[in-house]
């Protein structure tokens, strides 16, 4: 076990550490490409949706922080203990499977981002990635701290980049303000009975997507773990879920800075990306090459982020469901989570040279997410709103209320999957 921080000495950067790590893990290729086609797509209108989304992963996120906080080992050390090591093994299995799946995703992103704006093939910037990476995991004695050290500067040269395209867009603060409030679709027929229609067709299928990128159960469950590295205890509880929720607002100042600035580019222009690939062409004509360079770098620091954390997630969930968790700079942590990226490089080095294995690896991720989300989030809920688990660190009841519409949510898209699936 790596030696834990000391949490009484640190500054407020070190100690939301945990919480920007967490934000960092959710912006990614994917949330990018979801806020810019929310503001592409409806301009302002799905601002609330982005908040929404907000709301359950920050109550989630804090949730893990109470954990932490609350059981002196690690989440499936104590769910294999209470029901049985084969629901831990399944739990972290999952994980792994939906993290292999998507880090093409964050391989491809960091690839297109940095082959925009310089000559070399994108599928070469897939293998120094992974490279760096690797060496950044193997190498390193104490994996959580600069872990942090990293994510914290990946977060930062994120929000430089994405405010400077801010600048070049600018913003309407009257549009901004009225998004926050859900708004009838205008001259839409009603949606059930006599109820307004609050989304186009389009809009709800972005919508979708924004919640499903903004709010990652799996995540908020590895907060626990990151609390875990933390050293937090019960003595240190109501700071560290304060600084978890000040951690992972970062989430919501960059996804909405994304969303801004595609509404005050791309709104009505009827330009249609799928990736961020073509997202950054479309900027690119709108905005110029100087815009582009700036927000590719933001990208890049996106992609990279998710590379590494989302891949010591898997690597993480995996060792503790099988029992092999001694903190997360340990042999069996350092393996699976080498696996992880060693997936995602040759998916992505596949699908950008030779065009096929994105399909399959996303049906993975996919069929994985659903065991996956929904396992975190119930285990998650129901051991921080236990009292024989939580004590006084139990949740409070505005957090079980929003917690159980939370929920509601993972299930409910999940059930939509399944259902584009089947039809």
């Amino acid at each position: 076990m790596e030696q834990r921080e000391d949490v009484q000495q640190e500054s407020l950067l070190r100690r939301i550490g945990p919480g920007l790590i967490t934000a960092a893990v959710v912006i990614g290729p994917g949330s990018i490409v979801a806020s810019s086609s929310a503001g592409a797509e409806g301009e302002y209108r799905l601002v609330w949706v982005l908040l929404l989304g907000f709301l359950f992963m920050a109550t989630f996120t804090a949730m893990g922080a109470r954990l932490a906080c609350a059981i002196p080992g690690t989440p499936l050390q104590y769910v294999a203990s209470r029901w049985g090591r084969p629901l831990a093994a399944i739990t972290g299995l999952s994980a792994f499977l939906v993290t292999a799946g998507f880090q093409f995703g964050n391989n491809i992103g960091a690839s297109v981002s940095l082959a925009g704006i310089t000559p070399i093939p994108a599928w070469t910037w897939a293998l120094f990635f992974t490279a760096l990476a690797l060496v950044f995991l193997l190498r390193a004695r104490h994996v959580y701290k600069m872990l942090e050290q990293v994510m914290i500067a990946l977060v930062f040269v994120m929000l430089g980049a994405f405010v400077a395209n801010l600048i070049w867009t600018g913003v309407n603060i009257p549009g901004l303000l009225a998004g926050v409030i859900p708004r009838p679709v205008p001259d839409a027929e009603p949606a059930w009975g006599a109820l307004p229609r609050i989304f186009t067709d389009t809009e709800a299928t972005t919508a979708r997507a924004m919640l499903a990128t903004t709010f990652s159960a799996v995540a908020a469950f590895y907060m626990a773990y990151l609390g875990h590295e933390k050293g937090w205890t019960a003595a240190n509880a109501k700071r560290a879920i304060g600084d978890s929720w000040i951690g992972i607002s970062f989430l919501a100042i960059i996804a909405l800075i994304i969303l801004i600035s595609a509404a005050e580019a791309l709104f009505g222009l009827d330009r249609d990306f799928t990736n961020v690939g073509e997202l950054a062409e479309q900027l690119r004509a709108v905005l110029g090459d100087w815009a582009t360079l700036i927000f590719s770098l933001g990208l890049a620091a996106a992609s990279f982020s998710s590379f590494i954390a989302n891949a010591l997630i898997g690597g993480a969930l995996m060792a503790d469901g099988l029992g092999q968790y001694k903190g997360i700079g340990s042999k069996a942590v350092k393996a699976w989570t080498a696996g992880v990226m060693l997936v995602g490089c040759l998916v992505a080095i596949l699908t950008m040279s030779l065009g096929f294995g994105s399909t399959p690896s996303l049906l993975i991720a996919q069929a994985a997410t659903l065991i996956a989300a929904p396992l975190c989030a119930i285990l998650l809920y129901i051991l921080t709103c236990s009292r024989s688990v939580m004590g006084e660190l139990r949740n409070p009841w505005p957090v079980i209320a929003i917690g159980a519409v939370g929920l509601i949510v993972v299930g409910t898209l999940n059930a939509q999957t399944v259902i584009r699936w089947l039809t």
